[in-house]
This record gives C-alpha cells, sequence and structure tokens, in this order.
C-alpha cells in the first residue's frame, strides 16, 4: 500500500479520440510523475477505445476503464473516482489544456492546507485558434473556510454560475465524507459537489491560469443546454444548498429564500431576452 501513488487523475472521456493523445501526452508529461491515470470511458463510439489501449499499454500508470453502454457523465464520474487508489483525486476533462505544473501545485496547495477539501484555480478561455479569450479569476487566498466560498461567491451570483469549473483536485477522505455525485443534477452534479464540500470542510485556491478551457468551436459540448431542461436543475441544486447552508439561522434562511426566488426571475427574464436577440438575427 506504501508504494500506491497518492495522486489519482481522472480523466472522462466521450467521444473524444480526435484530442485525446494530446491531452494524455501532457498529463504523462506532468513535472509530478507519481501518479496514477484512470481513463473514464462513457462507451464511445468513436476511436476512443484504441486510443486508450495504445496508451495503456505503453505506461503502467494507466488504467483504463470503459463502460458497456453510456451511464451519463455523473455516474462515469462517480465509477472513475470508485476505480481508484489516490488519496488526492483530481478530475480532468479530455477537452481542456493543462499547465506541465497542474497537479504539482495542486498537491502542494492541498498538502499545506489538510482541512481543505478540494483546490482550483484561474482559467483561461481559448478562440478557436488557441489564443487567449480571457482570464478567470476569483478574490480568494490561498485557503479560506468553504463558507467565504459559498455566501461570498456562489450566493452572490443571481445567474447561478459557479467559480469552479468542474476541474479539481480533492482529498479522497472529503469526498467518502460527502457521498457520491448526485445523479439528479446531471452535467451539473459537480456544482452540487463543491457546494456541499464547502458546508463542512475549508476550500483551496490558485490564482494562476493553470487550465485553458478550449473553444467550443474546437470542442463542441456534450450535454443539453436548452433552457427548459437545464434552468430547473441549476435552480433545485442553488435552492437545496441555500436551505441547507442557512437552516439553523431561520430569519438569513428566509431572506435567502426571496433573494433565491428574485434570482430565478431575473436569470429566466434575461435568458428569455437572450433568445429572442438570437432569433431576431437569424
Amino acid at each position: 500500500a506504501n508504494n500506491q501513488p497518492k495522486v489519482s487523475v481522472v480523466l472522462l472521456t466521450f467521444n473524444g479520440a480526435d484530442q485525446l493523445d494530446s491531452i494524455i501526452e501532457s498529463i504523462l508529461s506532468q513535472t509530478m510523475a507519481d501518479f496514477e491515470l484512470i481513463i473514464a470511458d462513457n462507451a464511445s463510439p468513436d476511436r476512443t477505445q484504441q486510443v486508450c489501449q495504445r496508451w495503456a499499454l505503453s505506461d503502467s500508470r494507466i488504467h483504463y476503464h470503459r463502460r458497456h453502454e453510456n451511464v451519463g457523465r455523473t455516474q462515469n464520474l462517480n465509477l472513475g473516482i470508485l476505480a481508484s487508489t489516490g488519496k488526492y483525486v483530481a478530475v480532468l476533462h479530455d477537452d481542456d489544456v493543462y499547465c506541465p505544473e497542474l497537479l504539482r501545485e495542486w498537491k502542494t496547495c492541498l498538502d499545506e492546507h489538510p482541512e481543505a477539501a478540494f483546490v482550483f484555480n484561474a482559467y483561461r478561455t481559448l478562440n478557436a485558434q488557441g489564443q487567449t479569450r480571457a482570464v478567470y479569476r476569483e478574490t480568494l487566498p490561498r485557503c479560506s473556510p468553504g463558507s467565504t466560498l459559498l455566501e461570498g461567491i456562489f450566493f452572490k451570483r443571481w445567474r447561478f454560475d459557479s467559480p469552479v469549473w468542474g476541474i479539481v483536485m480533492m482529498r479522497r477522505s472529503a469526498f467518502n465524507h460527502a457521498g457520491r455525485f448526485d445523479e439528479r443534477f446531471e452535467y451539473w452534479a459537480d456544482v452540487d459537489m463543491w457546494m456541499r464540500l464547502a458546508e463542512d470542510f475549508d476550500v483551496c485556491y490558485i490564482d494562476e491560469p493553470l487550465i485553458a478551457v478550449t473553444s467550443g468551436e474546437v470542442s463542441p459540448h456534450q450535454f443539453d443546454d436548452s433552457f427548459g431542461h437545464v434552468q430547473p436543475l441549476v435552480e433545485r441544486m442553488f435552492w437545496e444548498a441555500r436551505m441547507r447552508h442557512y437552516h439553523a439561522r431561520p430569519i438569513r434562511r428566509f431572506g435567502e429564500a426571496i433573494r433565491h426566488c428574485s434570482f430565478v426571475a431575473a436569470t429566466r427574464a434575461w435568458q428569455i431576452a437572450c433568445k429572442t436577440k438570437r432569433k431576431m438575427h437569424l
């Protein structure tokens, strides 16, 4: 057991064959080499299986797990984590660009702050040509109470967006404490998990854009982002998080319920306005 790597990397993939070679190579080229790589393939019908099997034969750190059928992103993530063995679990996607220092920086931060459940960082977004379009940062210290993340950021964003974009390193003991990612919330189950972890633990943040998110023109989203399907899920998720966080403060809880309802109304009106504008330009 002492020979097991302390870090497990869970790489989620579906129909990612075209970019998998470069993604896997970037992971294996990390400056911290002591990790296992769990590739969780959600029954991709493209060449993903052939690509992953070839890499698994070339590097003993790689363990390839293919689902017999598409089980959904959340269950694929849960199964990938359950197949891993490390003290720390890094969740990566098959369509982003990772700095060579990413794993080392994440692990160092969690080593420094044993009360933290997970660590995330600033992000760069790329255009279709691979150039930096924007850098997204948060005004957070290197480590802070989870309540700071919840009350200061999550619960103040009227459009129900998240400062954590799904790519993190988390402590396995914290994952075991919180339970699995909730399949009710489908593609957005990771946001629910970060809010649940922030309820009971500290959170680490690295103010460096260690991850670049590729353009949707290059890597189209693999989820249904239609208004009617997504919005009720996201609203329910944030409602549960607010009520959970303020359960012992009834007056504040009532105020947060009013705030939540106002955010729902504002967000729906904004989304309808955006759709109307797009239709007018068609």
